[in-house]
């Protein structure tokens, strides 16, 4: 009997993706060619970080935290799989390269794919169950997010308190095909997430890049207190979400029948920086682009930023760590200016303490845009960039690229996956092209694939 109006939703969610437990199904070619995409795309974003002093730390420190060899850290080390999957998780989203989740605050990638990656290598399996895995996990966390939207501003990161979630459901999947071990390993996850303040993102904390990877390690945890008989509740994610984080029920979603996988909502990003500052640094693309191509940066006396809402709280003028600097539109657009570029090295540390870039990003001030803030426009800037001579020269986007309405093509997520790995990793754009295609067997070892993806020059 259908006692609380959730119900009958949980059980819409969890028969839509019980389909994909079975380890001879597979999606259908645009939902495997998407997932595919996901797929390049975080691996792409971990080869970004294979050299970053920190990640080489904490990958060494696998003989002492998780012996044996299961699983393939992006850096070449081997460790047993809940430790690669958390230090592939933790490069995953050093540089803000992840895919993501536009509906709400959700990278369902993220959360799902580093786990997922870890058991599958560990058991040896085919590609088809890191397929299956990522679609199933993507669709219960997106869900949950969707169904119990944070409210904003956001207090707490959603990388800390939901991305357990998508790694027990997607982990679950190609582990256990009976009965309802992946509702069950799901709900035990919602009670594992972390709270993590979203202001240590804004404040360059770099621990807030191991929450989603704290997420992995749950998720494991998770399925295997499912399979010991060590439950939770089926309404725990509800107690949780609701009971304890005090989110409203988004009642629309109660009606909404979806007809897709979540999966095919999510969006890629172009610039290495938080998403919410994208259209800022478009803005400023155009200006480098146009107007001020010759410009010296020394002649710029004032510089304007109108942007939305969700984004005003990114207004650290002086951030001291790569992660703050990414969440900082002073730095960003600053950035841009200095060199003139919106590659993902323009976002990198060596601009941090930049003295020019420093002083630009003093000059910034910041406001609420003033237009059209309706969907999908909700993420607009504008930039107006004044010269010692008194000119002022403006540029405006009301979405930036990756956006449902300019989502990134395959073209280009493969062109952004090449400038990643290009002096890394040899053979890796090849595999990927291929695996996009569709001319890699679904029944190839993933472990293979992946080791010979990710071999070094």
């Amino acid at each position: 009997m259908i006692v609380n109006p959730w119900d009958s939703w949980q059980l819409g969610l969890y028969q839509r993706v019980d389909s994909l437990k079975d380890p001879a199904a597979s999606v259908d070619e645009s939902t495997r060619k998407k997932a595919a995409l996901v797929l390049i795309d975080d691996l792409a974003a971990m080869v970004a970080a294979i050299d970053e002093p920190e990640l080489l730390v904490l990958s060494a420190s696998s003989p002492r935290v998780s012996p044996g060899a299961e699983c393939l850290h992006v850096n070449g080390t081997k460790s047993g799989r809940t430790w690669a999957a958390f230090v592939n998780a933790v490069a995953a989203n050093w540089h803000e390269l992840d895919e993501g989740y536009r509906p709400v605050p959700c990278h369902g990638g993220l959360y799902t794919l580093p786990a997922v990656m870890a058991e599958v290598q560990a058991a040896g399996g085919p590609l088809n169950d890191v397929y299956r895995g990522l679609v199933c996990g993507y669709e219960v966390v997106t869900a949950y997010a969707r169904l119990f939207p944070a409210p904003r501003p956001l207090a707490l990161h959603p990388h800390a308190s939901i991305a357990a979630m998508g790694a027990a459901a997607g982990v679950a999947t190609v582990r256990e095909s009976r009965g309802s071990v992946v509702e069950v390993s799901a709900s035990i996850a919602s009670t594992l997430g972390a709270l993590g303040p979203f202001s240590h993102a804004t404040e360059g904390k770099l621990v807030r890049n191991a929450w989603a990877a704290q997420g992995a390690v749950s998720g494991f945890h998770a399925v295997e207190l499912a399979l010991a008989g060590i439950h939770g509740s089926v309404n725990s994610p509800v107690d949780v979400l609701s009971g304890v984080l005090g989110y409203q029920l988004n009642e629309s979603e109660l009606e909404n029948q979806w007809d897709r996988w979540a999966i095919l909502d999510g969006y890629h990003k172009s610039y290495a920086c938080c998403q919410y500052v994208h259209s800022a640094v478009e803005a400023v693309a155009q200006l480098v682009a146009g107007p001020l191509a010759e410009i010296k940066i020394h002649d710029i006396s004032a510089i304007e930023v109108q942007t939305h809402p969700l984004a005003m709280p990114l207004d650290d003028p002086s951030p001291t760590t790569v992660l703050g600097a990414k969440f900082s539109v002073p730095h960003t657009v600053a950035a841009v200016l200095a060199t003139k570029s919106t590659r993902a090295d323009t976002f990198s540390d060596r601009w941090v303490s930049d003295v020019e870039v420093d002083r630009l990003r003093r000059l910034v001030r910041m406001s609420i845009f003033v237009g059209n803030l309706e969907p999908p426009h909700d993420r607009p800037a504008r930039v107006s960039v004044t010269l010692r001579d008194g000119r002022t020269f403006s540029a405006e986007c009301t979405s930036a690229i990756g956006g449902p309405d300019r989502p990134m093509s395959a073209d280009q997520v493969m062109s952004k996956a090449e400038s990643l790995v290009q002096s890394h990793m040899p053979r890796f754009m090849d595999l990927a092209q291929d695996l996009v295609e569709g001319r890699v067997d679904p029944q190839r070892a993933f472990g293979d694939f992946l080791s010979a993806m990710w071999t070094r020059s």
